[in-house]
């Protein structure tokens, strides 16, 4: 069967290349009950959208962009920093990326993963991902639901930093403090209570007692899990498993961005190096507070 996809994806590449004109769509939803099968063609320019597939049938090839506009508002050449694109994914499919003409799996039903987990990679200009509905006609009535993040590899410029995976446990400069901070969609101050191991999401979160929220970007839709009031005392920030967070004494100001509808750690100061650093820093994109 894998032979069969690997042979259909590259007659898929022909077709694919010719096409220049994607629009600056977001989400896709769709229905495969009536339909016999073959191979659909999904094409999505958003940094953010969820896939919604009822009754899956065949396959689909779905191609994820960088927004036209973002390109534009940004400085720097994206293509060239590389992409980082995570997903969610739950339903009776297999999904694999497409690498240098061949398919790499990212996701089953049976591969023992959370459907809650995180999968993330890397790729260059565009995501290209195939989907295999499952043969067992048990999920018949089960939904596909695939949600994506898009964002930029940089360090710098008008994205937040995503390190590479030997870097995502250091601490943040002065410079992506001061970034971080601008462009977190959470800056909270408090102390962390407890660092709860999810083993089976890859995981671990924080669990910040929260005295002042510094800044809050409102979910635009919405979402139970980052739900942030001035008067939740309590909230919980994911940081990579592999990093072996521990929680210490004092005050910290935890810097977090929403990836999939849960927050996700940036930077995470001491109280004392975050004073220092809004004392040093005298270019920041926004005014620092503490």
């Amino acid at each position: 069967m894998l032979r069969a996809i690997i042979v259909v994806v590259s007659l898929i590449f022909v077709s694919v290349s010719a096409y220049e004109h994607i629009v600056d769509q977001c989400d896709w939803s769709g229905s495969g009950e009536n339909e016999s099968g073959g191979v659909r063609a999904v094409y999505l320019r958003c940094t953010r959208g969820t896939v919604l597939w009822s009754y899956p049938r065949g396959a689909m090839r779905m191609v994820l962009s960088f927004p036209t506009s973002s390109m534009q508002r940004c400085p720097l050449d994206l293509t060239k920093l590389g992409l980082r694109t995570c997903v969610k994914i739950s339903g009776p499919v297999q999904v694999f990326l497409e690498t240098n003409h061949m398919l790499r799996p990212i996701y089953s039903p049976s591969d023992g993963k959370h459907e809650n987990s995180h999968r993330c990679f890397r790729w260059q200009k565009r995501v290209a991902l195939f989907m295999e509905a499952e043969d067992d006609y048990s999920f018949k009535n089960n939904k596909v639901k695939l949600q994506y993040e898009i964002e930029s590899a940089s360090s710098k410029g008008c994205v937040l930093h995503v390190s590479d995976e030997e870097e995502e446990c250091r601490p943040c400069s002065m410079e992506e403090l001061a970034n971080a901070y601008c462009q977190s969609d959470l800056v909270a101050r408090g102390t962390i209570t407890a660092v709860e191991e999810q083993i089976y999401l890859d995981t671990a979160e924080l669990v910040l007692n929260v005295n002042k929220i510094l800044r809050h970007v409102q979910e635009t839709e919405n979402n139970e899990n980052t739900n942030i009031t001035a008067s939740k005392k309590n909230i919980r920030v994911r940081v990579p498993l592999m990093c072996k967070a521990r929680h210490g004494p004092g005050e910290f100001i935890i810097m977090a961005k929403r990836r999939l509808g849960d927050l996700v750690l940036i930077c995470a100061p001491t109280l004392e190096t975050w004073k220092e650093t809004i004392q040093e820093i005298d270019n920041a994109p926004c005014v620092l507070t503490s």
